[in-house]
């Protein structure tokens, strides 16, 4: 497992925000995949768990995206 995330995070350093946008609708278009598989019965579970487990993970992207933004930047240098 330790093996997975490390190649996990050496993927996410060699990658752009393009990369990054593409995997995000990658799993956006899994999800609505799966979600129209799902029988009629358990769509209002689907949506009890999914809902909450969606913002708890968006909250800490979005606070940390909005700390980011709130920083002044530092000017970079040309050369």
């Amino acid at each position: 497992m330790k093996k997975l995330f490390a190649l996990a995070d050496r993927y996410l350093q060699e990658s752009d925000w393009k990369t990054i946008a593409l995997l995000k609708f990658c799993l956006l278009a899994l999800g609505i995949v799966v979600g129209t598989q799902i029988p009629p019965k358990y769509k209002k579970t689907a949506v009890a768990v999914g809902l909450p487990l969606f913002f708890v993970t968006y909250l800490p992207l979005m606070a940390k995206l909005i700390h980011l933004a709130a920083e002044p930047r530092e000017e970079e240098e040309i050369l």
